[in-house]
C-alpha cells in the first residue's frame, strides 16, 4: 500500500527518520506526535475530594448523636401522649371542658383522649425526624429547629382559637399545645446540642478556612 501524498510518510523518509525502515501498514498514523503520546492520569477534581471529606465527616460525626436523639424523641412520644391522654380524661370528667376542642361535646372522654395521644405522639416523631435530617444536613441544626419549632408551636396555639366550640375548651386546647410543643422542641434541641459538636466545627471547616 502506497504512501498517501498528504500523509506522514508521503514520498519518503527525510531528515531524522532517513535511513530507518518504513513503518508497517498497522503501524503508521496520521496525528500530531503530540497528541500520538500517551495521557498521563488525571489527577481527581478538587471539588470532589472536598465533598467526599464532607460526606465522610458527617457520616463519621453524625452516629453517635442519632442514637440519643431518637431514643429521646421515642420517650417523649410516649411520655406525651399518655399526658395529653390523661389531661384529657381529666379535663372532661372532673371540670367539663371539652378538650381538645376539635373533638367537639358529643364524643366520649376516652375517644377524644386517645385521638389527642396519637396526634400528640405523631407530632413529636415528626419533630425527632425533622431534627434528625438538620443534624445531616444543616449547619446550624439547633438554630433551625428551634426556629421551625417555634413557628409551629405558635401555629398549634392559635389554630384552637380560631375553632368553632367554646371558648374554654379552645383555651385549654391552646395552652396544652403550647407547654408540649415548647417542651418537645426544647428537649430535643438541649440533647442534640449536648452530644457532640457539629461537622462545621469539624477539621473540614478549619481545612476550608
Amino acid at each position: 500500500m502506497p504512501d498517501s501524498s498528504f500523509g506522514r510518510y508521503s514520498g519518503g523518509l527525510h531528515g531524522r527518520r532517513a535511513g530507518r525502515p518504513a513503518p508497517r501498514p498497522w503501524e503508521r498514523s496520521f496525528r500530531c506526535p503530540a497528541t500520538a503520546r500517551r495521557r498521563p492520569a488525571e489527577a481527581p477534581a478538587r471539588r470532589y475530594e472536598d465533598f467526599i471529606a464532607l460526606h465522610d465527616e458527617i457520616a463519621a460525626a453524625s452516629g453517635p448523636s442519632l442514637r440519643p436523639l431518637w431514643w429521646t424523641g421515642i420517650a417523649a412520644a410516649l411520655g406525651g401522649g399518655l399526658l395529653a391522654f390523661a389531661a384529657v380524661v381529666g379535663l372532661r370528667t372532673t371540670f367539663g371542658v371539652e378538650v381538645p376542642v376539635f373533638a367537639g361535646g358529643h364524643t366520649a372522654a376516652t375517644p377524644a383522649a386517645t385521638s389527642y395521644a396519637l396526634c400528640a405522639m405523631a407530632g413529636t416523631i415528626q419533630a425527632t425526624a425533622l431534627m434528625h435530617l438538620l443534624v445531616a444536613s444543616a449547619a446550624r441544626p439547633v438554630r433551625a429547629f428551634a426556629w421551625i419549632g417555634a413557628i409551629a408551636v405558635v401555629l398549634l396555639t392559635i389554630l384552637p382559637l380560631t375553632l368553632k366550640g367554646p371558648f374554654d375548651a379552645a383555651l385549654a386546647t391552646a395552652g396544652i399545645n403550647l407547654i408540649g410543643g415548647t417542651a418537645v422542641v426544647v428537649l430535643l434541641s438541649a440533647v442534640v446540642a449536648g452530644s457532640r459538636p457539629f461537622p462545621q466545627d469539624g477539621s473540614f471547616s478549619r481545612r476550608r478556612r
